[in-house]
């Protein structure tokens, strides 16, 4: 007597169930042999009976609630994508035979086409949802990663100059800065120090590359460039005073024995200089920043170039210093190559000539003028176009010593 299909998978869902989950124990990864025999034996067995209500009546409603039940149960649970679908590859392994032994013809052939939609069913949603999940692993992923950014930016922002409005007053000088970072964060630090009354000190550095790992750079150095670190100030207990101002060469002679290439792999470039606001003079080095020009009060120009190569060489030249005089009306502009090396849509390069002609151009003007409009001519120069670097800007404008009248 030849049996029908609701027959065949009644006599032997319950055996095919057992024999499912002990290959799937043995055989079928550390993740499913971590599992209890019971366990799976009870899994496999909901799935033999959702596949028979989809097979016999066409009804995949049970295999569709088993399949996001089974989904968040193994695909959460750190089970792999291929594992989960070689799973119920076996129970196709295990029905064919029977199948083709009890069935003939278009029974037979009725039986396999139901199987094999239960099954492409099955993998294909674990497939879609394996993506829909990856999708949103990648997106909280990126969500926090922005977080971090945003509160590294935060940080960054924190150890740039104060605002007007909270910096200290200093009566000898304006000072002025703007900072671009071409993403979230950058590789361009700089900031003001105080050193004593009389002297203040200022840098500009430019980390290469963009992103997290030359702020991470930026972010050290700020911190040895504090006063109480002992590498712009030198303490010298009983004696009056109490410290000496380290020369800007001394510093860079440091820096460049703290931030040896090897140890980041970045280049590091920096300007550093001390201003003596009561004697009006400033003496600086220069580790192959780009040279800050001195604008005149009497319109003449010339840049600061003095010092020696990259930070992290190993001493290979010594770190020059030079100093100079200054007046009221004078300016210094400090900024990192991104102010000038950038192209148009042409690709017609904004150019470090050019810049300095602006800069003269612009000789009339409040230190605080200046620099908006440098950035303004640099953003009409790109035309709405990404920054390829980072700007960063910084002005000092000297101003009557009334103070030490």
């Amino acid at each position: 007597m030849t049996q029908t299909l609701t027959e065949i998978l009644q006599k032997h869902n319950e055996r095919i169930a057992r024999q499912w989950a002990v290959i799937l124990h043995e055989e079928g990864g550390v993740h499913y042999a971590g599992r209890p025999l019971n366990e799976l034996i009870g899994t496999t067995s909901q799935a033999g009976k959702a596949y028979f209500a989809a097979i016999v009546h066409g009804d995949f409603s049970k295999v569709d609630a088993f399949i996001e039940r089974i989904c968040k149960l193994r695909l959460e649970g750190g089970f792999s994508l291929s594992e989960v679908q070689k799973a119920f590859e076996i129970y196709r392994t295990l029905l064919v035979p029977i199948l083709v032994r009890e069935l003939t013809d278009d029974a037979l052939l009725s039986a396999l086409e139901g199987l094999n939609a239960c099954l492409s069913r099955t993998i294909f949603a674990f497939s879609d949802y394996f993506l829909n999940m990856a999708n949103a692993q990648l997106i909280e992923k990126q969500r926090k990663l922005d977080e971090d950014l945003q509160a590294a930016a935060g940080i960054q922002q924190s150890l740039l100059p104060q605002k007007l409005e909270k910096r200290p007053k200093i009566e000898a000088l304006d000072i002025a800065w703007k900072f671009k970072p071409c993403e979230t964060i950058g590789g361009d630090i700089f900031n003001v120090i105080r050193l004593d009354e009389d002297h203040l000190g200022f840098y500009m550095i430019d980390v290469s590359g963009h992103g997290v790992p030359p702020a991470l750079v930026t972010f050290s150095i700020s911190q040895t460039l504090q006063p109480h670190m002992g590498y712009t100030i030198r303490r010298r207990p009983g004696l009056s005073p109490d410290y000496d101002i380290v020369s800007p060469g001394d510093v860079l002679k440091a820096l460049d024995s703290e931030y040896p290439w090897e140890r980041f792999e970045k280049f590091l470039t920096i300007i550093y200089l001390i201003v003596d606001v009561r004697n009006g003079r400033l003496i600086y080095s220069n580790a192959a920043h780009p040279p800050p020009p001195l604008l005149r009060a009497d319109g003449s120009f010339e840049l600061l170039e003095k010092g020696g190569t990259i930070i992290g060489m190993d001493g290979i030249l010594p770190f020059e210093e030079e100093e100079k005089p200054f007046s009221p009306g004078d300016k210094i502009l400090l900024y990192t190559d991104g102010v000038f090396e950038f192209t148009d849509d042409k690709g017609e390069l904004f150019g470090e000539e050019r810049f300095h002609s602006l800069v003269r151009n612009l000789k009339g003007l409040t230190i605080e003028k200046v620099l908006d409009e440098i950035v303004l001519s640099i953003e009409n120069f790109a035309q709405g176009a990404k920054f390829q670097d980072d700007v960063s800007l910084m002005g000092i404008e000297f101003k009557e010593r009334t103070m030490f009248a």
